[in-house]
């Protein structure tokens, strides 16, 4: 059985009730359609995600006084986690249904403590997994480091780097197995490529919305529209580091398959 969000007033008896936790989080993939998605879901009556959309409140130390000045950082490089349930709580409109919000840093390698503290804070909530063809990804994030100026290698020698993330975060199974690991989560996971997003959004679209109880068919004319769709040109990849590129993503890719039981039309693994 889901258990019962938590209101203000359970997590601080005596306080007035703010908002209620959330029963929905799209925990990532970076560059994968999350803005889109996260658009989508909140044009549906029964379903508010959260204004901002990254809220990243399951990573960072429990202790602000041991942040050491990342305050002054963005919160996804710092996390939200010193803030607190009741803090978390208040991003979310208790009287809808559904109440989510997307965070793309959920999966980074980075932050190997969320799925252990998302288990524990809202173990009832349903997870959508955003993913694209993990070649793509990794040479778009590669391009959105290249556009912000902190990424100035050449690509093969980037995309490769074992100290970088370009592959580490397109292996989805690898970055999903500590939430399959948590327990709570197993039967609640729903798994969406950017691919299907974009050719067959209705019927996309409508699985989600089964998945989380609400009408299935309900279809607005702004759902026909992409979101932060910045143009990408992506730079040409020679044959071998396609290859190589393929083999550093080959097994994880079947078994994202194997859990998803289905295949990814498009993709280049």
């Amino acid at each position: 059985m889901e258990r019962a969000p938590l209101s203000e007033a359970a997590l601080h008896p005596g306080a007035e009730t703010v908002g209620a936790l959330p029963n929905l989080v799209i925990i990532g993939a970076m560059k994968c359609g999350t803005t889109s998605l996260h658009h989508y879901l909140d044009l549906h009556p029964a379903i508010a995600m959260s204004r901002p959309k990254e809220l990243n409140f399951f990573f960072g130390p429990a202790d602000a006084s041991a942040r050491h000045g990342v305050d002054e950082r963005p919160d996804w490089v710092g996390g939200n986690w010193h803030r607190g349930p009741a803090w978390y709580a208040a991003r979310f409109d208790p009287a809808s249904p559904v109440r989510g919000e997307a965070s793309p840093g959920y999966t980074s390698p980075s932050h190997p403590a969320v799925a252990q503290r998302m288990a524990g804070l809202i173990p009832g909530a349903r997870l959508v997994y955003a993913v694209r063809d993990p070649i793509q990804r990794a040479v778009s994030q590669y391009e959105h480091h290249r556009r912000q100026g902190t990424e100035t290698r050449e690509p093969a020698e980037a995309l490769l780097d074992p100290g970088s993330q370009y592959i580490a975060r397109g292996r989805y199974f690898e970055r999903l197995q500590p939430f399959l690991d948590a327990g709570t989560f197993r039967r609640s996971i729903a798994i969406v490529a950017q691919e299907e997003l974009g050719q067959a959004r209705r019927a996309t679209l409508r699985g989600l919305f089964d998945l989380l109880d609400v009408d299935d068919d309900y279809w607005s004319p702004a759902m026909d529209e992409r979101r932060n769709a910045a143009p990408e040109e992506a730079p040409p990849l020679d044959d071998d580091l396609r290859h190589r590129l393929r083999e550093a993503f080959r097994d994880d890719a079947e078994r994202l398959r194997g859990f998803a039981d289905r295949e990814f039309p498009g993709w280049t693994v």
